[in-house]
């Protein structure tokens, strides 16, 4: 019965991630991420090309990307709220439910291990001297580690405290750190044995406290919920989900942004999206997230060619994101009551993605003067405000127009 239950929700789970999935995967995104993808590769190849001796840095790096790799991937149970209610008497069948969602909850880290160990493999080879048949070790060692990660989270659907469960997370993640010390400093055959023995040992061991403890229902659904919600807000850089309600705050100590606006009819609009940008979470938070890793990646480049494309790249993902500020107040009656016109929408939208645009390229172009001569930095400056004025001139008007159509 509960393999049944697990089987249906999978199914509608997959269904609904199907349906999101052609506005993530279209082809504006796809294209983006090609050309960042092999612009980072380019400029990775180089830096390898420059690496001619032995360096424990690469050790030292693997150990962290290892130690952190670990960290993808929760334990996605699919629970509901009223599971509290009606599954609570077959609690004990529950243990095949979960084993179940284990399993398939394993999927996602094993690509993200394959994947950035074939990206960190080159590296490790150039610097620590290592094979690439060395690969399939740390592949297995690392797979052999995150199973008992998702055995330790199905251990925390019975745990009460949640300081003992950060307790164990810091004890668990101690011994993997140790465990990538052993396979990248003394042998992955070693690191092989000692994820081995770790995995015998939780089972001959902590397995036993599952048996004589109850699950947490409310700490299973909000937990749940809480991962739901971060695949849903990862969705929405995308489209818009219903089942995702964005978050307001006060932020008052930002309204000396707003005293500029003057306060008349044509200014209604800029004023409202400048309002809702700085205290919508799901705004202001997606541009500082895509800023800050603009600026990090644009830090350590090493070239102008990079920088450049970075800031097209960035500016363009910015601006597009931001583009259902438009639609926030479609929903507003005095929107419409308002004695103003309704063209005057796009151009305080054009205002506020110039004024946003501008501050992130600025900010970008300074992060990169570190490596750039003055010359590519001015460059770099004219580039940034270029893109900007072209695309809220003539992309932004062309793509709300494709919008409106398609939300009619």
């Amino acid at each position: 019965m509960m393999i049944e239950i697990w089987k249906q929700r999978v199914k509608l789970h997959q269904k609904k991630m199907m349906k999101y999935s052609k506005y993530i995967f279209n082809d504006h995104f796809v294209i983006v991420c090609l050309f960042l993808v092999g612009a980072m590769g380019y400029a990775y190849s180089n830096y390898l090309k420059t690496i001619t001796s032995y360096d424990v840095k690469g050790q030292l790096i693997g150990v962290v990307v290892f130690t952190a790799t670990l960290g993808i991937g929760k334990l996605g149970t699919l629970v509901q709220p009223a599971d509290a209610v009606f599954l609570l008497p077959k609690e004990k069948a529950m243990a095949e439910y979960f084993k179940q969602a284990k399993w398939r909850s394993l999927w996602l880290p094993i690509f993200a291990i394959v994947l950035i160990i074939g990206a960190i493999m080159p590296l490790l080879v150039a610097m620590s001297g290592f094979a690439f048949s060395d690969m399939i070790y740390f592949m297995v060692i690392l797979i052999i580690l995150k199973e008992v990660d998702l055995n330790v989270q199905m251990l925390n659907l019975k745990i009460k405290e949640s300081k003992e469960w950060v307790k164990i997370q810091i004890i668990l993640f101690s011994i993997f750190f140790i465990v990538n010390i052993l396979a990248l400093f003394i042998s992955p055959i070693v690191g092989l044995v000692a994820a081995i023995i770790l995995t015998i040992s939780y089972r001959l061991l902590l397995n036993r406290k599952n048996d004589y403890q109850t699950y947490q229902w409310e700490k299973m659904i909000k937990d749940e919920s809480n991962r739901m919600k971060r695949i849903y807000q990862f969705i929405n850089l995308f489209t818009d989900i219903p089942a995702l309600k964005g978050s307001v705050k006060r932020r008052g100590y930002l309204d000396a942004f707003l005293k500029p606006i003057q306060k008349n009819n044509s200014n209604a609009f800029y004023y409202l999206y400048a309002r809702a940008f700085l205290r919508g979470t799901e705004y202001s938070g997606l541009y500082v997230r895509l800023l800050v890793i603009a600026m990090l990646l644009s830090g350590l480049g090493n070239s102008f060619m990079l920088s450049a494309f970075l800031t097209i790249v960035f500016l363009y993902l910015t601006g597009f994101q931001l583009l259902p500020l438009y639609f926030h107040f479609d929903n507003l009656s005095l929107n419409v009551l308002y004695p103003i016109k309704q063209d005057d929408k796009l151009q305080s939208l054009k205002k506020v993605l110039l004024a946003l645009l501008f501050v992130e390229g600025l900010l970008i172009t300074v992060v990169s003067a570190v490596h750039l001569s003055i010359i590519e930095v001015l460059v770099l400056l004219t580039i940034s405000v270029t893109f900007n004025l072209g695309f809220c001139q003539f992309y932004l008007p062309h793509r709300l127009d494709r919008m409106i159509k398609l939300q009619r």
